[in-house]
């Protein structure tokens, strides 16, 4: 498993079953650039809901592309877990979890 040795941007967002239920956190955390030869990479992890915890190693040429590629992984893996619990993620009350796209 990847490990963060340093984590530099947090977002927790709320997850929910149904629209009645409780919601429960879903904690996302990325850690700082890490240079792995010519390439850097990024740890993120996702923990939530419940004891669910997921982390990721993504690579770009440079510290920039490489966090870059951390953020615009997070809305895939979290629409994943949407698609696996059968519950929804959001972020303030929206949908849009604010993190970039890829382009």
């Amino acid at each position: 498993m990847p490990t963060m040795k340093r984590i530099v941007a947090e977002r927790i967002l709320e997850f929910r079953h149904s629209q009645d239920s409780k919601p429960k956190n879903v904690r996302v955390r990325i850690g700082a650039p890490q240079k792995e030869g010519n390439d850097w990479s990024v740890v993120y992890e996702i923990r939530g809901p419940g004891r669910r915890r997921e982390k990721r190693k993504v690579w770009g040429v440079d510290s920039v592309q490489a966090l870059h590629m951390a953020m615009g992984s997070v809305p895939v893996d979290v629409r994943g877990i949407e698609m696996l619990t059968g519950g929804k993620v959001t972020f303030l009350g929206g949908e849009d979890l604010m993190f970039p796209g890829f382009k």
